[in-house]
C-alpha cells in the first residue's frame, strides 16, 4: 500500500527518473568499461589504490 502512495505521488515523472536512474547506474558504468581507455585507466587505478578492486586488472 505504501509504494502505491509513492507511486501515485510521482505521477508521469515516475517512469522518466527510473529511465534516467537506470541509465546512470547501470547502462552508463557499462558502456564505460567497452572503452578500452577506460579499461587502462582503471588498471593502473588499481596498482596505485591500496586495496583491491575485484574484476580488475
Amino acid at each position: 500500500m505504501k509504494e502505491r502512495k509513492i507511486l501515485s505521488k510521482l505521477g508521469k515523472w515516475g517512469p522518466i527518473v527510473g529511465a534516467i536512474w537506470l541509465a546512470s547506474h547501470i547502462l552508463v558504468p557499462l558502456a564505460l568499461l567497452r572503452i578500452p581507455v577506460f579499461h587502462k585507466y582503471l588498471i593502473s587505478l588499481d596498482n596505485i589504490l591500496p586495496f583491491h578492486i575485484p574484476g580488475v586488472g
